[in-house]
C-alpha cells in the first residue's frame, strides 16, 4: 500500500475505534484478538525470573563480602537484576491459545502458531503436556512445575481440540 493510503486507513481506524469505545463495543484490535484464539490459557513462568533475582542478590552479596567499595553502580546493577526478574515474572507469562484449527504457544522467544495438520501427537499427563510436531524434532513441553498452568483445564481443552481436529493424542492422566 502507498503511504497515503496507510495513513488514511490508520486515521479511519482511530475514528472507528473512538466511536466503538463510546458505544461500549470492543475496538478493532480487541475483536481481532478475540477471533484469533477461542481459548487462551495463561500460566506463570518462574524459573528465569528467579534466576535473574538470585543473580542480582548474589552480585550484591559477593561485592559486599569482597570488600569492594559499594558505590552507586553496584547497587544499581544488583537491584536492576532483581527488578528485571520481578518484571519478567509478572509480565511475561507463557500462554497457550487454542483456536479453531491451530494451537498458539508462547515461549520466551515469541509466539508460534501450530496448525492441526502439522501436529503429530498430543501427550497429556497430570503433570505435563507435550506437543509433538510432524517433521520437526522440537517438542513443546509444558510442565505444571515450571510453567504453572492449570493442568486440568488445559487437558480438557486440548482433549476437545484433539477430538475436533482428529489429532492423535495419548491420555496418561490415569
Amino acid at each position: 500500500m502507498s503511504r497515503k493510503w496507510e495513513r488514511m486507513v490508520i486515521k479511519n481506524q482511530k475514528t472507528v475505534n473512538r466511536s466503538r469505545k463510546k458505544s461500549g463495543i470492543a475496538t478493532i484490535e480487541e475483536s481481532n484478538r478475540k477471533k484469533d484464539a477461542d481459548v487462551i490459557i495463561k500460566g506463570r513462568s518462574w524459573m528465569f525470573a528467579s534466576l535473574l533475582a538470585v543473580f542480582g542478590l548474589f552480585y550484591l552479596i559477593t561485592s559486599a563480602v569482597n570488600g569492594v567499595a559499594m558505590n552507586g553502580i553496584y547497587w544499581f546493577t544488583g537491584i536492576s537484576y532483581v527488578l528485571l526478574g520481578v518484571l519478567i515474572y509478572l509480565v511475561r507469562r507463557p500462554v497457550i491459545g487454542i483456536g479453531k484449527s491451530y494451537i498458539t504457544v508462547r515461549r520466551f522467544g515469541g509466539d508460534k502458531r501450530i496448525g492441526s495438520e502439522s501436529i503429530e501427537e498430543l501427550t497429556m499427563n497430570n503433570g505435563h503436556i507435550i506437543i509433538q510436531q510432524k517433521n520437526v524434532k522440537k517438542k513443546y513441553i509444558y510442565t505444571k512445575l515450571q510453567h504453572r498452568f492449570p493442568m486440568d483445564e488445559l487437558n480438557a481443552k486440548l482433549r476437545e481440540f484433539a477430538i475436533r481436529e482428529r489429532v492423535p493424542f495419548k491420555d496418561e492422566t490415569k
